[in-house]
């Protein structure tokens, strides 16, 4: 289990992240003429594609980070 600055740290890294991904989506969608719902749906096809290379059950994960946001 992770203690409370463990938890703010990644927290504020996964701020962090949001921050520069929607920049790069501002810069790709305007140098590609991508609308952003087509961005971020490439997003997510390349993420599912990439999480599969990990040995992770998906669906555990999924029902564990929804599971600690109710």
């Amino acid at each position: 289990m992770l203690n409370n600055n463990e938890i703010q740290r990644l927290q504020q890294n996964a701020v962090s992240l949001l921050e520069l991904i929607e920049d790069t989506s501002e810069h790709f969608c305007d140098e590609n003429q991508v609308s952003g719902e087509q961005f971020y749906i490439m997003m997510k096809a390349l993420v599912d594609c990439k999480l599969k290379e990990f040995p992770i059950d998906l669906e555990q994960l999924e029902e564990d980070i929804y599971q600690d946001s109710e």
